[in-house]
C-alpha cells in the first residue's frame, strides 16, 4: 500500500486537467459559517414480546447538529456533526457520538480530508456489499444503513482520467448491538467491548484506494482495502447455560478485499453492480450483488416517476455466512418520488431466499410537513423458521435456523423530526 501513497503523491505532482479553478472558493473570499440541527422523536412498535420478553413498545429522543465553517480564501473548511440518542429501553442505544469532526482543503484538482469521516462506496439497493470503509451502526438500524464516522487521511485527485482515492485510517470502531433489553437481538447476548479486535491492539493501520470515472453511460469504481474486516465472526464468550442467553464475543480479523461497483444507465434502465474478493486472515470467499432498476416517468398520469427493482444476491460461503446474512437470495422492490413539494418519497421491498423460503418484507416512506417537520415512517417483517430456543446453540449454529433468532420481532416505526 505504501506504493499506492507513493502513486498518488506523484499524481499531485502532474498538471490536473479540466480543473484550471484554482477552487470553488475562490469567488467568495469572506469566510462564513452555517450550523443545523435536528431532533426527532423515534417510536418502535412491536406485535410481540421479544424472545427474552423485551418489551413492545420501544420510544427514544435523537439530536442531531451540524456545524460547517469554510475560509474561501484558504480553499479550506471545517465540519462538525454530534449525535445524541436517548433510548428508554436500551441502555446501549443511549449514547453520544460524534458522527463526522474533519478538516477539508481543497486545491487546484485535488481534495484533502483529515478527521473523522464517512465516506460511501456502491450502487445496489439491497445490499452495500463493498462499502467497507465505515462501521455499521447496527443499533441505529438493522438496514445498515446508518454508518460510524472514521479517523482518515483521505486525499482524492481529480484528473481527466478518473477519480482517485486515497485513505489512510488508523483506529477501528467496533460494530455495535444491542443490548439483551433491546429488539432485533433474539435469545443472543453479544459483547461489547475491544477485547476480540484483533489488528488494533497492535497498532495496525488500514489502507484503501479506489478509483472511479464516467465512461459514457457506465459509472465504474475499482477498490482496494487492507486492514481490520468491519464484519465480526462470533465465538462463546463463556460456557452455555440451558435456559439463560447465549453470550457471543464479536471478532474482527485483518483482511484484503478488492471490489468493483457498477452503473450502466441506458434510457429508463439502470443495470447495477457490486462484486468482490476478500482474503487474508478472514476466510477467502467471493460474493456480489446484481440487479436492474426500471423507472416510468409520469406513472399514472401524475408527476410521480415508480422505479421497479430486481437484485440478485450472493456469497460462496453458503452455510458459513455470517449470522442473519444473505447467501443465495432474491430482492424485488418498488420505489416512488411522487415529485411534490412535501419531497414524499416510498421504498418497498423484500428479500427472500428460494432455498429455506425465509423472507425480510421492508417499507420506508416519508413526506415534509411545512418547512421545518418530516414525518417518517418504517416497516419490517421477518418470515422463516420459529423463534429459536434461548440458549439452544444448535439452533443458533444452523443456517436455516438462524432467521429465528428475529422472528418475533417484527415492527413499525414512526419519526417525527422537527429541523432547526
Amino acid at each position: 500500500m505504501r506504493t499506492a501513497w507513493l502513486l498518488v503523491v506523484l499524481a499531485l505532482s502532474l498538471p490536473a486537467q479540466g480543473h484550471g479553478a484554482a477552487s470553488p472558493f475562490a469567488r467568495d473570499t469572506a469566510p462564513r459559517s452555517e450550523f443545523d440541527a435536528s431532533v426527532t422523536l423515534q417510536l418502535r412498535g412491536f406485535p410481540h414480546r421479544g424472545v427474552l420478553g423485551q418489551e413492545r413498545v420501544h420510544p427514544s429522543l435523537a439530536v442531531e447538529f451540524e456545524y460547517y465553517r469554510e475560509w474561501p480564501d484558504a480553499g479550506s473548511s471545517l465540519t462538525l456533526a454530534p449525535f445524541f440518542r436517548y433510548d428508554q429501553r436500551d441502555d446501549r442505544r443511549t449514547r453520544g457520538d460524534l458522527r463526522e469532526a474533519f478538516f477539508t482543503y481543497v486545491g487546484r484538482g485535488f481534495e484533502m480530508h483529515l478527521g473523522l469521516r464517512r465516506v460511501f462506496w456502491g450502487q445496489t439497493e439491497s445490499k452495500h456489499l463493498v462499502d467497507v470503509i465505515n462501521q455499521v451502526d447496527l443499533i441505529e438500524n438493522v438496514d445498515e444503513e446508518d454508518r460510524l464516522g472514521q479517523p482518515m487521511l483521505n486525499v482524492i485527485l481529480l484528473r481527466e482520467w478518473g477519480v482517485l482515492e486515497a485513505y489512510l485510517l488508523p483506529g477501528f470502531r467496533e460494530r455495535t448491538f444491542a443490548s439483551t433489553d433491546g429488539r432485533l437481538a433474539g435469545p443472543v447476548a453479544i459483547e461489547s467491548g475491544r477485547s476480540g479486535i484483533r489488528g488494533v491492539v497492535d497498532g495496525r493501520v488500514d489502507y484503501a484506494l479506489r478509483w472511479s470515472h464516467l465512461l459514457g453511460d457506465l459509472e465504474l469504481g475499482l477498490a482496494w482495502f487492507d486492514g481490520s474486516n468491519r464484519e465480526p465472526e462470533f465465538e462463546l464468550a463463556g460456557p452455555v447455560v440451558p435456559g439463560e442467553p447465549i453470550a457471543l464475543r464479536p471478532r474482527y480479523r485483518a483482511m484484503t478485499q478488492m471490489s468493483v461497483d457498477a452503473q450502466y444507465i441506458r434510457g429508463d434502465w439502470a443495470w447495477k453492480l457490486e462484486a468482490l474478493r476478500r482474503g487474508g486472515d478472514s476466510p477467502r470467499h467471493h460474493a456480489f450483488v446484481a440487479g436492474v432498476e426500471r423507472t416510468f416517468v409520469g406513472v399514472f398520469g401524475t408527476r410521480a416517476d415508480l422505479g421497479v427493482l430486481a437484485e440478485y444476491l450472493y456469497d460462496d460461503r453458503g452455510r458459513e455466512t455470517p449470522l442473519l446474512s444473505f447467501a443465495n437470495d432474491v430482492f424485488a422492490g418498488v420505489r416512488i418520488a411522487f415529485n411534490d413539494l412535501a419531497d414524499s418519497d416510498l421504498l418497498a421491498g423484500v428479500i427472500v431466499d428460494h432455498r429455506s423460503g425465509r423472507q425480510v418484507y421492508s417499507l420506508e416512506a416519508g413526506r415534509r410537513l411545512g418547512r421545518h417537520w418530516r414525518l417518517a415512517v418504517e416497516a419490517r417483517a421477518f418470515r422463516g423458521e420459529s423463534a429459536l430456543r434461548v440458549g439452544v446453540l444448535e439452533d443458533l449454529l444452523e443456517p436455516g435456523r438462524q432467521w429465528g433468532a428475529i422472528v418475533r420481532d417484527d415492527y413499525l416505526q414512526l419519526e417525527v423530526t422537527r429541523f432547526f
